[in-house]
């Protein structure tokens, strides 16, 4: 496996990191610190893509995004923007047009 190098953003960065994801610091969030890898966060983290949030990915995970990971046994860092927009779509026309999503409903779309 290959270690890219981690960007760590600069104090303008991260506020605008911030306003555009939604993201804290008073929730916990943190930026990786020099020498870290996204697939080895430190205990109780998880590593995300920006690419995943601009999929449309907002924490906290909804119960139907939970229950695809779990279901299908992977992580949120073990999908691809595509696979994650695939399952914010499913789940945003189903809510509106009055149903809730159903996984199993999913694995069909």
């Amino acid at each position: 496996m290959v270690n890219l190098p981690v960007v760590i953003p600069s104090p303008v960065e991260y506020r605008q990191l911030e306003m555009t994801y939604g993201l804290s610091s008073l929730e916990g969030v943190e930026f990786p610190s020099p020498g870290s890898s996204i697939s080895s966060p430190p205990p109780d983290k998880i590593g995300v893509y920006l690419k995943t949030l601009d999929a449309g990915i907002c924490f906290p995970l909804t119960d139907f995004q939970e229950e695809v990971l779990q279901k299908d046994g992977c992580s949120l860092l073990m999908l691809t923007p595509n696979a994650v927009n695939k399952v914010v779509a499913f789940e945003m026309i189903c809510r509106a047009n009055g149903y809730l999503p159903d996984y199993f409903v999913f694995k069909f779309f």
